[in-house]
């Protein structure tokens, strides 16, 4: 097998899983060897991975003909582009293809990023020796944080009105990436209540054969 998906559990690794369980749907062998590290380990610090995979020292990552391919969306488009045309689940050059890229892309760097700064804020505990100044900044921190997390989910609730799926009525990996995300969000104290088209779109997509198992 030529193609290598690194991982660890409970990380932004499973984006890729839920990928590739879409992809694999179906096949009698699986795309992709796994590959298990922990991080309590320190199996991404390792001089081989840092070399030879991630020298960020993070996954998911992947492997493909020795070439190592990084960053979930980018991982999403390689994988799709490589392997979904075909299955249907990724649109051919044009411009379904650059609608997708563009969700996968602002997945990762608007709703993540939010989210990323609201899950260290509701991490965060007072200090013995927080100053009011320093208790006032941390709680605005979170404040825009949550304002932050709710803007990106009104912009993907208002996309997904009167539409099944992102780029309309066909499924792709563009959904297969956001939905993985949104598994993290709700995790984060979120109220999804006041975004109807997300809650309907969730289920439709995590009713899919592919990804009942995968959260």
């Amino acid at each position: 097998m030529v193609l290598k998906f690194y991982f660890a559990p409970f990380s932004t690794a499973g984006v890729t899983v839920a990928v590739l369980a879409e992809l694999e749907h179906g096949l009698s062998e699986p795309l992709a060897e796994r590959v298990e590290l922990s991080f309590k380990k320190g199996d991404t610090r390792t001089p081989e991975y840092l070399s030879d995979v991630n020298p960020n020292g993070l996954v998911p990552a992947i492997v493909h003909d020795g070439v190592p391919i990084w960053e979930s969306a980018a991982i999403t488009m390689y994988l799709g582009e490589t392997f979904g045309v075909d299955k249907s689940l990724y649109p051919a050059l044009g411009v379904k293809r650059g609608e997708a890229m563009k969700w996968i892309v602002w997945a990762n760097v608007h709703l993540a990023a939010h989210a990323s700064r609201l899950g260290s804020f509701l991490r965060s505990e007072k200090q013995a020796e927080e100053t009011e100044a320093q208790a006032e900044a941390r709680k605005m921190n979170g404040e825009e944080a949550k304002k932050g997390v709710d803007s990106a989910l009104g912009i993907l609730d208002g996309a997904l009105k009167g539409r099944d799926y992102l780029l309309g009525d066909a499924y792709c990996l563009a959904d297969t990436h956001i939905w993985s995300l949104m598994h993290w969000v709700a995790m984060l104290k979120v109220d999804l209540d006041k975004f109807s088209h997300i809650q309907a779109w969730m289920e439709r997509v995590g009713g899919r054969p592919a990804l009942k198992s995968v959260f």
